[in-house]
Formats: structure tokens, C-alpha cells, sequence
């Protein structure tokens, strides 16, 4: 600063002025474009009712009600389709809204099944794409025991597999498949009317566990737990139409 005010003839206020205005650029150019996004609460608010009305079609399926799923498939998609996002997920937000259109419109359990994993699975790529985890809740440990505990076993293994294509998470998703592969349904617990039929779907969901182990990739999760979310809305809808998971 000394130098600078004793060159001769030379106003130092322009001067100094100039500088600090090339290392303003400076700055700006190197920090701005690393600087992170700052929180948006409204954007936070808009995912939280987001999730929510997806496990709205997600429990509808799991309850066998398909007329009950294409109604809040059809509630997803108008709701995503003015939801706010950030940059870089506006490709995420049409996908969903085109698999929640075709969810609406779906004929059987199992396709609205499918198209209700991948709609999951395809939260998780845009969570993965945007730096950001979802972190659901898993339901705490069951203590209850014969069919309702065994019934809220399943729900425990249903989040997980949830979480594992929603976070994304590797560890929630084998928690999924260690509940499913491991918990088995005492016979002498199930109701004689439908005791061949659980049995038989319990022997179902264990064969899709090992499956959804060997699942690395997020479509190949997606479709595992497609089938595992059929099984599981087709044994409800059997024993009643509004078995499975209550509301949220």
C-alpha cells in the first residue's frame, strides 16, 4: 500500500479500486460455481408430502387394493407434476410423473406393483444424481408374536427394501432381505382357512429374497421388489381386502 501511494503522479484510490474489483471476479469465478446450495424449506416440505404420497400408492398395492393404488397413483402424479425441484432433477420429476400416469391406469397387481417399485427406485437415482439421502424410518424392533407380529415383521422388511431404493441404501436393502429370507410363519399360527395359501406365500417370499440378494443395480431392485410388493398385496387381498399396512 506504501509503494503504491508514493508512485508519482498516479491516483491510488482508482488504482486500489481496480484491483479489488479484478480479485472480486477472481473470487466469484473460482468459488461461486463450489459454493453448496443453500437449504430451501419449502423444496424440504415439497419432499416430505412427496414420499408421503408415494407410500400412499406403495400401501395401497401392498393391501391388494388396486382400484385404492390407481386413485393415488393418479393423486402422485398431479402432485409431482407441479413439485418444486432443484436443478438437475427436472428429468427425475417427468419419469415419475409418467410411471405414476401409467400406474393409474394399470389392469393387474403385479404391473401396478412393478411401476410402484420403479417410481421408488427412481426417487433414489434422483436422490443419488442430486447429492442428497432420504433417510425413512425404519419401524423399530417387533416384539409382538404370532401372525400380527409376523405381519408387522414383514412391514419392518417392506421399509427396508423401501429405503434401499429410495435412500439410496445397500444396508437397508439387506435388512430387507434378511427379514424376508429368515422370518418364517409358524403353520400352527396361521388361520386353517388360509393356512396353505400363507404357507405358500411364505415359501414365495423367501425364493424372492434370495433373488433380490443377487440384485446389485437399481432396476434389478426395482423389478425384485416388484414381485415381493405383488406377493405380498395378492396374500392381502386374499384373506381381506384391506389387509397390509394401515394409513400412514
Amino acid at each position: 500500500m506504501h509503494r503504491l501511494l508514493s508512485v508519482p503522479r498516479m491516483p491510488w484510490l482508482p488504482m486500489l479500486a481496480a484491483l479489488l474489483l479484478a480479485l472480486t471476479s477472481f473470487t466469484r469465478a473460482q468459488v461461486r460455481p463450489q459454493a453448496p446450495e443453500r437449504p430451501n424449506p419449502l423444496r424440504a416440505a415439497y419432499m416430505r408430502a412427496h414420499f408421503y404420497q408415494a407410500l400412499q400408492l406403495h400401501d395401497a398395492v401392498a393391501r391388494g387394493n388396486l382400484e385404492a393404488a390407481r386413485l393415488e397413483a393418479t393423486r402422485l402424479q398431479q402432485s409431482t407434476a407441479t413439485m418444486a425441484t432443484p436443478v438437475g432433477a427436472e428429468a427425475f420429476r417427468g419419469a415419475i410423473v409418467r410411471m405414476a400416469t401409467q400406474a393409474a391406469a394399470a389392469t393387474t397387481l403385479p404391473e401396478a406393483a412393478q411401476l410402484t417399485a420403479v417410481i421408488l427406485g427412481t426417487c433414489g437415482e434422483c436422490h443419488r444424481a442430486t447429492q442428497v439421502r432420504a433417510m425413512p424410518p425404519l419401524s423399530t424392533d417387533i416384539k409382538v408374536g404370532g401372525v400380527v407380529g409376523h405381519m408387522l415383521l414383514h412391514q419392518h422388511g417392506s421399509d427396508a427394501f423401501v429405503e434401499g431404493l429410495v435412500g439410496p441404501s445397500d444396508s437397508a436393502w439387506t435388512e430387507g432381505v434378511r427379514t424376508f429370507a429368515t422370518q418364517k410363519l409358524d403353520p400352527a399360527h396361521a388361520p386353517p382357512r388360509f393356512r396353505k395359501q400363507l404357507v405358500a406365500a411364505e415359501t414365495t417370499l423367501a425364493g424372492l429374497a434370495e433373488q433380490a440378494a443377487q440384485a446389485r443395480g437399481s432396476r434389478d431392485r426395482e423389478v425384485a421388489y416388484g414381485k415381493v410388493l405383488a406377493t405380498c398385496g395378492a396374500c392381502h387381498r386374499m384373506v381381506s381386502n384391506f389387509a397390509g399396512p394401515g394409513p400412514r
